[in-house]
């Protein structure tokens, strides 16, 4: 198919005025109108344009270009500011989209929006100085049967029109910061969550420092930075009652969207004749403690996992004078410290990890790696290691994929009894385990003294490892490759490009940047749907040191972080895949969206 498609503004200027009194002394200053076209960018992901997008003409009002779209699941998108350069305002006084048949309409969609979807329509106000973003988008669709395919080429030729005439007071001023998106089939609205909206008061939009609040948040969202992905990221945030969903006979609460156009959800009980009104223990499946054997003299990294590898349990005592290295060399079975101190203790030599401990040479067969050390206690926590292992092989081991945790056995055994029929509904979503160290004694060049040695992962610095201070900014991640950096913990079933291939069936639990989209913070009770009354276990890991600890939600709704083997609710989380959609339902407790 031959796409040529030619998009324009044209300008219309109405009658300024009809008399103008002009004394000798007065002057007129300069009235002009000039709407047109700047900032043009074609969209990753797009295919390879015959002729790419340019704007052109004298008055920049015209971009022309041509495509030959051949396969299924091509698209151009592109996106370009309408700006309004003259003095006076203008609104816009037509709008045609046009050149498709109904046939071509079988296979092929056009889109041409806002850039956050609402549509552009008659008497859209643009004033003097501002600018609009618009998308255009032309997609040859996957899902389409092979009888409406065309038989031959088809030449298609697209107009997209938009004329502005000089505003006369009857333009509307429309809330650009408003995004068109349909979940499970149903038309929603949602605000970009960078910037003020009807419960969002900051300018700057919503503050993920704090919780959601009639100022901070409550409703729908879209995530600022996904706005021009194929499939722009919205979530759920506040106290809020229009997200309840019955699907394979239990109540969920719709989370999130994805990356591959997904629906996210969170286990909230068993349904009551088709209502979905649970709290406290009937939300969630059952306690259970996150990993099992991660008692406080037995196990400290391995346990933070979903899944995990060897445990390495750590050696404790009292800090002594003995030599340390900043690193260790091995062969023929015996261990050298690399630049090694003189006798003296961890409180002194600080970076220095590595320790033969009782012999004052330098060399040995079994050396320790000092992970912690506590200030309060003086004492040293450190891993015995043999063989020729140091740290790396202590974290590749210990985060290996090999054994499930208490958590996600608690978790698959519910989904196999329970779920496993609706299985071919589900996407295989990536579940982010971020096991990514950010700072403490497992980096190797880390001055124990500090925060004694604690190690915090990633997730916990990004958002939540100190309360809300001034020059702050909270920026949650929820792109996959942010959130888990490494792909070794990305969990997936069978989808190894964008994850590990690791879990037995396409089900998990949210993580610590999902429950803050929510609106649920760090330390601080809050309002957001995903309360439930009881303190619940979440994916993401917190920190470890002589301890190790994940995130959880609490009954009251903040967020902390609690040792591994106690014992907390379930409740699990699927995504729908692209295309569910619901068959009736409003998405309230008392007529949720049924998904059948």
């Amino acid at each position: 198919i031959i796409c040529i498609a030619l998009m324009f503004i044209v300008v219309g200027f109405a009658v300024i005025s009809t008399t103008l009194g002009i004394t000798s002394n007065s002057t007129i200053g300069k009235i002009t109108f000039d709407v047109h076209f700047e900032n043009l960018q074609v969209s990753e992901g797009s295919m390879t344009a015959k002729t790419p997008a340019t704007i052109n003409g004298d008055d920049k009002t015209k971009i022309n270009f041509s495509l030959d779209l051949k396969t299924p699941g091509q698209y151009y998108e592109f996106i370009a500011d309408i700006v309004n350069k003259g003095t006076l305002d203008a609104k816009v006084n037509l709008v045609k989209v046009d050149g498709l048949t109904d046939e071509q309409r079988k296979y092929i969609k056009v889109s041409y929006k806002y850039l956050l979807g609402a549509p552009i329509e008659n008497n859209d106000l643009l004033k003097s100085g501002d600018k609009a973003s618009i998308k255009v988008r032309v997609e040859f669709l996957r899902d389409i049967d092979v009888e409406d395919l065309p038989g031959t080429d088809e030449p298609l030729n697209l107009t997209f029109e938009t004329e502005f005439i000089q505003d006369d007071g009857t333009g509307i001023e429309k809330d650009k910061s408003t995004a068109e998106v349909t979940i499970l089939g149903q038309n929603m609205l949602g605000s970009i969550d960078s910037m003020s909206s009807e419960f969002v008061s900051s300018p700057t939009g919503i503050d993920f420092g704090m919780n959601s609040s009639d100022t901070n948040g409550k409703g729908l969202y879209l995530r600022a930075g996904t706005e021009n992905d194929e499939y722009p990221i919205y979530y759920y945030r506040g106290e809020i009652e229009n997200n309840h969903v019955l699907f394979g006979g239990y109540c969920w609460k719709i989370v999130r969207t994805t990356e591959q156009g997904g629906t996210k959800l969170i286990y909230d009980g068993v349904a009551n004749s088709n209502q979905c009104n649970n709290t406290g223990t009937a939300s969630q499946i059952g306690t259970s403690v996150y990993s099992t054997n991660v008692m406080a003299d037995s196990d400290t990294l391995a346990g933070v996992g979903y899944m995990y590898g060897t445990r390495y349990s750590y050696t404790s005592w009292k800090d002594t004078a003995y030599v340390y290295g900043s690193d260790v060399t091995y062969n023929n079975g015996v261990y050298t410290l690399t630049n090694p101190s003189s006798s003296n203790t961890i409180a002194n030599v600080k970076t220095k990890h590595y320790t033969c401990r009782l012999t004052t040479s330098g060399t040995c067969d079994t050396v320790y790696y000092v992970h912690s050390f506590s200030s309060y206690n003086n004492d040293v926590y450190a891993i015995a290691l043999t063989e020729g292992k140091k740290l790396e092989h202590i974290i590749n081991e210990s985060f290996a994929n090999s054994h499930d945790s208490a958590l996600k056995s608690a978790i698959d055994t519910w989904f196999k009894d329970h779920l496993v029929s609706q299985e071919s509904k589900l996407e295989d979503a990536v579940w982010c385990n971020d096991r990514s160290i950010s700072n403490g004694g497992y980096l190797k060049d880390y001055d124990l003294t500090l925060n004694s040695g604690l190690s915090n992962f990633n997730v916990m610095d990004r958002n939540m490892n100190y309360l809300p201070s001034p020059n702050v900014s909270y920026s949650p991640y929820i792109k996959n490759n942010e959130a888990c950096q490494n792909p070794n913990d990305r969990f997936t079933v069978s989808d190894t490009t964008n994850g590990n291939g690791s879990l037995t069936y396409p089900v998990g639990t949210l993580t610590a940047e999902e429950t803050i989209l929510a609106g649920v913070w760090f330390g601080s009770e809050s309002s957001s749907y995903l309360i439930n009354g009881q303190g619940y276990w979440i994916m993401s890991p917190a920190n470890t040191g002589n301890k190790s600890y994940g995130f959880y939600v609490t009954s009251s709704g903040s967020l902390y972080g609690y040792t591994l083997y106690s014992s907390l609710g379930v409740r699990p989380s699927i995504v729908l895949k692209k295309g569910i959609v619901a068959t009736s339902g409003k998405g309230t407790a008392s007529n949720p969206y049924v998904v059948e």
